[in-house]
Parts: structure tokens; C-alpha cells; sequence
């Protein structure tokens, strides 16, 4: 019942909000990361310092600056649905990561959102 938490507080988010988001994004982050590895992308590096971030930013805490800095979106390293569609060549199981990508880019979007 956070969200109806959330509601009551007139719908911004709190420390311990941020605190849960970035969690979340660390966690996301490291199973992307994963993925990343075992499809072979360079672009797992990058997931993984975001993830790194975040972890200092639960540690040190953070400014709402940090957390716009840290959750901007992610863009995955393949074609999107519709170019694969049209014959683009994708990783081996790309559905999983365009998952994957969602479940990184659904919390960043969080924690971009207006804050205390």
C-alpha cells in the first residue's frame, strides 16, 4: 500500500521511497547486466556502473540531481520489435531482454519523477 502512502503525502516520493526505487534499480540493473554478458554486449559495463551508482547513492544518499543523473533511460544494444519484425537481426533470446530493458527503464522513470 505505498503507493496509497504516496497518495496521502499528495503524491511525492520519500526518502524511503527513493530508497526502495533505487534498490530496485540496482537489482534491475544487475540482471541486465547479466543478460548483457551472456549475449556478449560491451554495453554491460555500462549497466553495471549504474548499478554501482545507485548502491553509493543508498550508501551516501543522494540529491535529486544524482537520482535524474542516474535513472535516465537505457537504450538496448539491438533493433526494437518492429525492426526485427522487418528482418533486423537481435540477440538469442531478446525477448527477455527487452524485459529486462523495461524493468530498468520502469524504475529510472521513477526515479526521475518529482521528489521531496
Amino acid at each position: 500500500m505505498r503507493w496509497l502512502r504516496r497518495v496521502m503525502r499528495g503524491g511525492r516520493y520519500d526518502d524511503d521511497d527513493r530508497r526502495d526505487q533505487l534498490e530496485r534499480y540496482i537489482a534491475a540493473c544487475t540482471e541486465l547486466s547479466r543478460f548483457l554478458d551472456l549475449v556478449g554486449e560491451p554495453s554491460a559495463e555500462q549497466v553495471r556502473e549504474r548499478a554501482d551508482t545507485a548502491a553509493q547513492l543508498v550508501r551516501n544518499g543522494w540529491t535529486r540531481d544524482d537520482l535524474r543523473a542516474v535513472g535516465r533511460p537505457f537504450r538496448a544494444p539491438w533493433p526494437d520489435g518492429k525492426a526485427r519484425d522487418a528482418g533486423a537481426p537481435g540477440p538469442r533470446d531478446v525477448d527477455d531482454g527487452d524485459r529486462l530493458v523495461a524493468a530498468v527503464n520502469d524504475v529510472a522513470l521513477e526515479l526521475r519523477a518529482i521528489g521531496r
